[in-house]
């Protein structure tokens, strides 16, 4: 997994530098709205640095896009994976920057450390004009403040963990096994699977406790992972829940 991500970096990285005039044939056929100097400034470095992988209307259907998997955002949708808002609404500003800082674990979207604080935020000002529904951020969910993790708390996550019915997908050890794991397909009809929940290494998000939070309490859309939130009577439950995945994803048992 990690030769063949390093590998479709490579090949992105390699695009980039050698067919520059295809930042230019972008230029001519986006149709997106440049409204304001920023978005002007967004534009061109969307046009160098990001349409070869998401494509002139940002659609994830770059040159490069057929040699990636999993397959580059479409952001014409708005289903953005990463947020801290809820379910059914579009990340803040600084979600997407997170995701442009620190980049996304198991794919092609390096981090792209290169681009300045303003070119960052000029490049996402642009990219949410490809927004078919417009751009409104929602309000991030209020996460409650987080106990000490004990090995008593996962035990009791493994009770949570059972209600949400999450083995049908991640499987009754969290490998990403479960029995509806080969039949599940994201927003746009491509076949998905599961993440394997001991190999904290490869969460898309991050592995921390607060990142299992927010992708329980947030889901991620576009694929089949909903929210939880609201389902879960206290928010020692839900901490429970997230301290059951954290041991998972750390190696660390819990019976």
């Amino acid at each position: 997994m990690a030769n063949s991500d390093s590998t479709a970096a490579t090949a992105v990285r390699v695009l980039l530098m050698v067919v520059p005039m295809l930042a230019g044939t972008a230029s001519a056929q986006s149709q997106a709205p440049a409204q304001s100097d920023d978005v002007k400034a967004g534009q061109f470095i969307y046009e160098r640095s990001c349409v070869n992988c998401h494509g002139p209307r940002g659609q994830g259907d770059g040159v490069a896009a057929p040699q990636l998997d999993p397959q580059p955002r479409d952001f014409t949708r708005g289903l953005f994976k990463f947020r801290t808002t809820p379910s059914g609404t579009m990340p803040t500003l600084d979600d997407l920057e997170r995701t442009v800082t620190h980049g996304i674990t198991g794919t092609a979207m390096n981090q792209w450390s290169e681009l300045s604080a303003a070119d960052q935020r000029d490049v996402l000002l642009y990219i949410q004009t490809f927004s078919r529904s417009g751009w409104k951020a929602g309000t991030p969910i209020v996460v409650p403040p987080e106990p000490a993790f004990t090995i008593e708390s996962a035990r009791r996550g493994v009770q949570a963990y059972a209600l949400l019915q999450c083995a049908k997908c991640h499987g009754e050890t969290g490998r990403g096994d479960g029995p509806s794991a080969a039949d599940l397909k994201d927003s746009w009809e491509r076949p998905i699977r599961p993440a394997d929940l001991t190999i904290g290494s490869r969460y898309k998000r991050g592995s921390t406790p607060l990142d299992i939070y927010l992708t329980f309490f947030t889901g991620l859309m576009g694929t089949p992972m909903p929210s939880y939130a609201g389902t879960l009577q206290t928010p020692q439950d839900e901490w429970d829940l997230v301290h059951y995945v954290y041991a998972l994803s750390q190696g660390r048992p819990v019976q």
